[in-house]
């Protein structure tokens, strides 16, 4: 498991693409569900969240060189989920934030009034509100755009530059 989620080397199949990927994204999922249990956990955890992208390079490039792509491509794949997940995330936290008015005047006036440990609450009262419905967007973002990776990349079952086929 460990190389297959931090070895950057070799190829990967399609199902052992998507076996890494669904463990990535039930690892996201739960990280962006942590502002439902504790605020200070959830943001101490935040790092995994960055650190993250390091096992999904290494999953794009093992696929892309299955495919007898360069590894380099992840970079664009990494980007374009990197883009859409945070125009997601945008948008969700508009949609979610039209409907909590209260909450958004309760911010400004906690900002407002200089103390910080107000406007700490403000801001996890909302982090509360959009925690499902963020967590739910980036596993569905992510696994779209694995899902479209490892179907548009086609498996070569033959020894190519990348290294022998991979079961």
């Amino acid at each position: 498991m460990g190389n297959l989620l931090f070895g950057p080397n070799g190829r990967i199949s399609p199902s052992d693409f998507m076996r890494g990927a669904t463990i990535l994204i039930v690892v996201q999922f739960i990280l962006g569900l942590l502002p439902l249990i504790s605020m200070g956990l959830a943001m101490v955890l935040s790092i995994v969240s960055i650190v993250i992208i390091y096992p999904w390079v290494c999953l794009f490039m093992k696929r892309l060189r299955d495919g007898g792509k360069s590894g380099w491509l992840c970079i664009a794949v990494i980007l374009v989920w990197i883009v859409l997940s945070m125009i997601i995330g945008m948008v969700i936290n508009t949609v979610m934030m039209a409907g909590a008015g209260a909450s958004q005047e309760a911010m400004q006036a906690a900002a407002e009034s200089g103390d910080l440990s107000t406007v700490m609450d403000a801001a996890g009262s909302m982090a509360k509100k959009t925690a499902i419905p963020s967590a739910v967007a980036g596993a569905v973002v992510s696994y779209l755009i694995a899902f479209i990776v490892n179907k548009v990349i086609p498996h070569d079952a033959n020894d190519n530059q990348y290294g022998p086929e991979t079961h």
